[in-house]
Formats: C-alpha cells, sequence, structure tokens
C-alpha cells in the first residue's frame, strides 16, 4: 500500500511544487541596451542614484490630488531606497541624491529613471478571481550615466516589466476533483494576491536593474563569474550568473522633501 501510495503521491506533490513555484508575481528586464560604443569597463567607485520621475508614465491607481502626491513620493522612496541598499552587494557603493545636487568627475555612474506604467489593481481581485484581474503592474526605464567626462554621458538603458500573475483565483480549488492538483495553486494564489502589490513589484524592480547592470560589468570583465548576479528575462526562465539577489532591505534614504499637504 506504501508503495502504492507513493508512486501515485509523489509525482502529484512534485507537479504541484513546481506550480507553486511558478505561480508567484515577477517582474523581468525587458531589454538592455548599451547606448555608447565603448562604455565604461571597469567598475564604478560609487553609484549616485536619483529620485526615479513620473512625468510621462500612466498611472492608475485610487488615488488623487495630495494622496497621488504622497503616494507618487512613496514609491519613488521605495524605489531609491532599495537601489542603493542592492547595488553593493553586486555593483558598487551606492549613495542617494537629488536631481539637482552637485555631481563629481571621475570613476562614478549615475542612474536615472522613469515609472513608464504603474497599475495598482485589486487585491481582492486578483485573490478571489485571477486569471488577470485586478493584475498590477510596473514598467520603468533606466538609463545609467558615466561621470568621467565633462558631462554624464548615458551608456546603459535598462527597461523593465512585470506585476502579479494571471493564477486563478479561490474559486479554482473547487475543481481539485477535476483538475487534481494543479488546483492546489489556486489555493497559494489566495495568499500570494493578498501579499503581492506595487510595493512587492517595485523592490523586485530593484532587484532585477541590480542584476543587469552586474551581469553588465561581468560582460565587459570587470568582475568574475563568482562575484556576478543575472537578470530574469522576460519570457524565459531565470538563468543567472550568479546566486539571485536576495538581499535583506532596511534603513531609509530621504532625497528630497515630501509634498507638503494643502
Amino acid at each position: 500500500m506504501r508503495h502504492i501510495l507513493s508512486k501515485f503521491l509523489r509525482p502529484a506533490l512534485s507537479a504541484a511544487g513546481l506550480l507553486l513555484l511558478s505561480s508567484c508575481a515577477s517582474v523581468s528586464v525587458r531589454d538592455v541596451v548599451r547606448l555608447e560604443p565603448n562604455p565604461p569597463s571597469r567598475p564604478p567607485k560609487k553609484v549616485f542614484v536619483t529620485p526615479f520621475s513620473f512625468s510621462h508614465g500612466e498611472t492608475r491607481v485610487d488615488r488623487s490630488g495630495a494622496d497621488l502626491e504622497n503616494f507618487k513620493f512613496n514609491l519613488r522612496e521605495l524605489m531609491t531606497r532599495n537601489l542603493v541598499l542592492r547595488l553593493p552587494k553586486y555593483v558598487a557603493p551606492a549613495e542617494a541624491v537629488a536631481e539637482t545636487a552637485p555631481l563629481p568627475r571621475g570613476n562614478y555612474w549615475l542612474i536615472r529613471g522613469s515609472f513608464d506604467r504603474v497599475y495598482q489593481g485589486s487585491r481582492l481581485l486578483r485573490s478571489v478571481v485571477g486569471l488577470g484581474a485586478g493584475a498590477t503592474r510596473v514598467e520603468t526605464t533606466v538609463v545609467v550615466y558615466d561621470l568621467s567626462g565633462p558631462i554624464p554621458r548615458p551608456f546603459l538603458k535598462i527597461t523593465t516589466t512585470g506585476g502579479s500573475n494571471i493564477s486563478p483565483g479561490i474559486g479554482g480549488v473547487a475543481t481539485f476533483f477535476i483538475s487534481g492538483p494543479s488546483a492546489l495553486t489556486s489555493l497559494f494564489n489566495v495568499v500570494d494576491g493578498i501579499r503581492t502589490g506595487l510595493t512587492f513589484d517595485t523592490i523586485r524592480t530593484t532587484r532585477e536593474v541590480n542584476a543587469a547592470m552586474s551581469e553588465y560589468l561581468y560582460q565587459r570583465g570587470a568582475i568574475p563569474y563568482k562575484k556576478a548576479a543575472g537578470p530574469k528575462r522576460l519570457g524565459q526562465f531565470p538563468n543567472r550568473i550568479g546566486p539571485p539577489d536576495r538581499a535583506k532591505m532596511r534603513g531609509s534614504v530621504s532625497v528630497e522633501p515630501a509634498p507638503s499637504s494643502p
């Protein structure tokens, strides 16, 4: 009996495990473009990070007026803080600076970016319905500048996209006796739908930007294989150069005053 149960349960549990892992929300690197024929080929002494902009982005959230401005401020702050804390692990020490701050010349890099699309979605729909209903979305464009010359010189552009997945919601649990272990992903997605959101999407974005910059340094022969990380590419299984970037984010970074309330 034990042998029979093992024969049928082991493959089912393995399949369920794979499905659970595949159901997680994700952010991927859409593209990495070198903007210079001869970009930097050594690690920078430091990377400066300015707050991301919303100037041309599309924002769909349930806020307006001062609440919307504070939401944007907090999302920019979150992006800056996580980049500054992640970059030292695979790229170089980092520092947050205001957009108008004077910058040094030398072996330094500068990151400027924009939120191209921010969709808040709905936790309730993600958890109960799933299949893309209530999905979040965060898309960004990041440009990295070389500060060794008289003016900042852009040499690398990274675009990212991602958000919550299209797994079924709690309704899928009812199909267990029809679809078998695959229905267990619905139960997992109830938890994942609650846990996911723009905060998690933004943190994942900083992880992939950091990994894309690390991959660039490895490709230029600036860092060894064992010290490099690789990004998750859009539409591909993760194929990282080194271990995934799982640096714990702690502390806070403020680079400009928060918007004042009316």
